[in-house]
């Protein structure tokens, strides 16, 4: 074996033991694990140049190696192995989705709950950015004598309501007039361009009918400035707080991060469609300095897509967490599809 690839296989199990045990590891543990035959000095030589190279560092001088931030990277990129989902774990993840598959929101908390609790980390589900969403339709629904509800629907899936009252009795064929006034003059609009001016242009077109809209226009306005903005689900945030890697401070500074829904979109921008995975610094937040991030998109449509993280210590297993985001990136983007479709 040559020394290049021999230093390697001893990479790839320091940073498989780590990941597994959270102990350093010695060279005649790596005796014994290793799949061909080499000397354990020759091992600690091999564990000294790798160190030279900033892949291992020692906590102690007595102690085993740890793998350093570089040397995690050179495993997800390099030596980390595809590790498939057994069939139980993939049907607990389908019958999860499946079961809140009826609407975005459930579903997007059901894919972050079931990450979250089959990593022990805490887990992001993003929803569809609401700027390419157009109106598709606006229902109305009479909840009292005065009162009644709008709701929102989009082509990317989202649906958002909101109550408003009138100063008069509604009925249904003002219910049935509210929701013919309202879809001739707002479906097929981008909900982003639902601005201060739309709205004061079309109370304009809507002439006297506006005096008794005006609520209503309100309701829909707020709607839709809800549905232009990007939801996020978090789940198992207690998980910081167990994390042995991490101080208490640090924990409440990543708690402080996620009541941060803005911060997390914007830290889940750059996604891409395959599952990546930040390491320590990174992630170029200081919060999350000292955690890791598995990240991917999911996809609708080619204009409905949002993404899924999982933030956990960077001595996470990796590939066991890759292949698990990737499955329910591709189960949930199937089963959202099948909401916008309506099938």
């Amino acid at each position: 074996m040559e020394p290049t690839q021999r230093k390697m296989k001893i990479l790839e199990a320091v940073v498989e033991s780590y990941i597994r045990t959270g102990e350093p590891v010695g060279s005649k543990f790596l005796c014994d694990v290793l799949d061909f035959n080499v000397s354990s000095a020759t091992v600690r030589n091999d564990m000294a140049e790798l160190a030279s190279l900033g892949l291992l560092e020692q906590t102690h001088i007595s102690s085993g190696r740890i793998p350093t931030e570089l040397g995690y990277r050179i495993y997800v990129d390099k030596l980390m192995k595809n590790v498939p989902l057994t069939k139980f774990e993939q049907t607990k993840i389908d019958d999860r989705l499946y079961f809140c598959a009826d609407a975005p929101e459930h579903l997007l908390e059901g894919a972050a709950e079931v990450l979250s609790k089959m990593t022990g980390f805490a887990a992001i589900a993003a929803a569809p950015s609401g700027e390419k969403a157009v109106i598709k339709r606006i229902r109305f629904v009479q909840t009292g004598g005065c009162t009644a509800m709008v709701i929102l629907i989009t082509s990317t899936g989202i649906v958002k309501t909101k109550l408003f009252r009138c100063e008069f009795m509604i009925t249904a064929e003002i219910i049935d007039m509210f929701e013919k006034t309202i879809n001739e003059r707002f479906c097929g609009q981008l909900v982003t361009g639902i601005t201060p001016a739309f709205m004061q242009h079309s109370a304009v077109a809507l002439g006297e009918m506006s005096l008794m809209m005006s609520n209503v226009l309100l309701a829909v306005h707020d709607a839709a400035a809800e549905a232009a903005s990007t939801s996020v689900s978090i789940k198992g945030q207690s998980n910081f707080f167990t994390m042995p890697e991490l101080e208490s401070a640090d924990g409440k500074r990543v708690m402080e991060l996620l009541n941060h829904s803005g911060e997390l979109a914007k830290l889940l921008s750059a996604v891409s469609t395959k599952a990546s995975v930040l390491i320590g610094s990174e992630i170029n937040n200081p919060a999350l300095a000292n955690l890791s991030v598995v990240a991917t998109h999911y996809t609708a449509t080619p204009e409905c897509s949002g993404a899924l993280a999982v933030i956990g210590p960077v001595r996470m297993d990796y590939a066991k967490t890759v292949t698990l985001i990737e499955h329910v990136a591709l189960t949930a983007g199937t089963l959202l599809n099948d909401l916008i479709e309506g099938k």
